[in-house]
C-alpha cells in the first residue's frame, strides 16, 4: 500500500517536472481541497490536453470563452464521458480558483435573482436549487424566461407533473424557485398562471429498532464513517448537520454539542452522550484537522490534516447504504432515519415530547409529535385496549 501511494504521489510530480508558478498554484489548491494524488495527475493532464490544443499558450493566456469551448468540443471528438467530466471539472477549478476568472458568465436576470434570494437569507442550497429550476425552465423552451407567457409556464408544469411524471417534492422545488423568480425579481402576478402547489403527502417515516441500528453500524469498519454515523444518531442530527461537526462544537465539560446554523438559521445544543467520546477522540487522532471532525480526506486518505472541506455528504450515505446492504436489514432506510430512530427511541424511554422537539430542531410541536405514532409502548397499549373494547364481537 505504502508503495501504491508513493507511485501516485511520484506520478504527479513527474507530470510537474520544470514545472510553472501557474502549475504550483494549480497542485496547492487541489490538494487544500483534499483531491487524491491520482485525482490531481488527472487535472494537470486535462489541462496541459487543453494547452496543447490552443496552440500551447499558458492558460492565462487562453479566455475562459475558448477554454469553454475546448470542454464542448470533446464530445464531437469522441471523448468519454468521464475524460469530458474530468476536462470540465480541471478547467473549471483552474479558472475560478487559481486565476479568479469567472468560468460561467451570469446573465443580469440570473445575478439579480442571486442577489433577492441573498437578500432574503436563503440558504446556498437552497440558492442552488432555485437557480438550477430555472435555468431547467430556460433549457425547456430555449429562451430567457423573462420572455415566457404564463400559458408557456403552465405547459412547462403540465410537462413536468403530467409527462414525466416527476415526485411531488422535485415539482414543489421547481416551482418554489420559479415563482420566486417571477414574483420577487420580475415583480410578475403569478398567481394568473393557475399552477396550484403539488399536494403534500404525510408518509410516517420508516424506524429501526436499536439492534438494527447498532447492526449497521457494526458494520461500517473505517473508524471516521463510523464515528460520524454514530454522532447523528447518538444526537439526531441531520446528514448535513453531522458532516460539517467542528472540534469546537464538541463541549466535553458541559456535555453537549453545538449545532451551528442549522435548518432555518437555527443554532441549538443537544445533549452529548459520554460513550461515544472515546470514538470521536480516536476519529479525530486519524487525521489532526485543526477545525473538522470529519474532513474530507481524499481516496488516498493523505489529505484529512490540511483538508479545508468537511466529509461529503454523498460520503456518508455511501457507507451507509454498503453497511445496510451487509447488515441483515431488510427495511428501506437512509441516514435520515438515524434522526427518525433517536426521537422514537427516546420517546419510548420517557423523555419529555417537549425536549426531543428541542433537541431537534423543530420549530412545531406538532412535527415532533409525528413520533407518538412509532412508539412501541403506545402501539401495544393501543392495540390492547381496542382488543378488549372489541372482544365480544366473535
Amino acid at each position: 500500500m505504502r508503495n501504491k501511494r508513493s507511485k501516485k504521489v511520484a506520478t504527479v510530480e513527474s507530470i510537474l517536472q520544470g514545472g510553472s508558478t501557474l502549475r504550483t498554484r494549480l497542485i496547492k489548491v487541489m490538494r487544500a481541497r483534499g483531491l487524491a494524488p491520482s485525482t490531481q495527475a488527472l487535472y494537470v493532464r486535462a489541462v496541459r490536453a487543453m494547452v496543447k490544443a490552443c496552440g500551447r499558450r499558458s492558460p492565462d493566456a487562453i479566455p475562459v470563452g475558448e477554454a469553454r469551448r475546448y470542454v464542448a468540443g470533446l464530445k464531437k471528438r469522441g471523448a468519454s464521458v468521464t475524460l469530458r467530466s474530468s476536462s470540465l471539472s480541471a478547467l473549471r477549478l483552474l479558472y475560478e480558483k487559481v486565476l479568479g476568472q469567472v468560468w460561467r458568465p451570469v446573465s443580469p436576470l440570473r445575478r439579480r435573482m442571486i442577489e433577492d434570494m441573498e437578500l432574503r437569507g436563503f440558504a446556498p442550497k437552497t440558492q442552488l436549487s432555485y437557480v438550477r429550476a430555472v435555468e431547467h425552465l430556460s433549457r425547456f423552451f430555449g429562451r430567457s424566461p423573462d420572455t415566457l407567457s404564463d400559458e408557456d409556464i403552465r405547459r412547462y408544469f403540465v410537462h413536468l407533473t403530467c409527462e414525466r411524471k416527476l415526485a411531488r417534492p422535485t415539482v414543489t422545488i421547481a416551482l418554489s424557485g420559479i415563482k420566486f423568480l417571477y414574483e420577487s425579481t420580475l415583480k410578475r402576478d403569478f398567481s394568473v398562471t393557475g399552477v396550484p402547489v403539488p399536494k403534500r403527502k404525510y408518509p410516517l417515516p420508516i424506524v429501526l429498532a436499536r439492534e438494527e441500528v447498532r447492526a449497521i453500524l457494526s458494520k461500517v469498519t473505517e473508524v471516521r464513517h463510523r464515528a460520524c454515523l454514530t454522532l447523528i444518531y447518538a444526537c439526531g442530527l441531520r446528514l448535513g448537520e453531522g458532516c460539517r461537526v467542528q472540534v469546537v462544537d464538541i463541549d466535553r465539560v458541559r456535555g453537549v454539542l453545538h449545532v451551528h446554523l442549522a435548518k432555518g438559521a437555527k443554532d441549538r445544543y443537544i445533549p452529548l452522550p459520554p460513550g461515544i467520546l472515546p470514538l470521536l477522540g480516536v476519529c479525530w487522532r486519524t487525521h489532526h484537522n485543526p477545525t473538522w471532525l470529519f474532513p474530507s480526506v481524499g481516496r488516498s486518505n493523505l489529505c484529512g490534516t490540511a483538508s479545508e472541506r468537511c466529509v461529503p455528504p454523498g460520503t456518508i450515505q455511501q457507507v451507509f447504504s454498503a453497511a445496510l446492504a451487509v447488515s441483515g436489514v431488510r427495511k428501506r432506510v437512509s441516514v435520515h432515519s438515524l434522526r427518525h430512530s433517536y426521537a422514537t427511541h427516546l420517546l419510548e424511554d420517557g423523555v419529555n415530547l417537549r425536549l426531543i422537539q428541542s433537541w431537534l430542531g423543530h420549530g412545531s410541536p406538532a412535527v415532533t409529535a409525528v413520533y407518538t405514532h412509532l412508539t412501541e409502548q403506545a402501539s401495544t397499549s393501543a392495540a390492547q385496549q381496542v382488543a378488549r373494547l372489541m372482544s365480544d364481537l366473535a
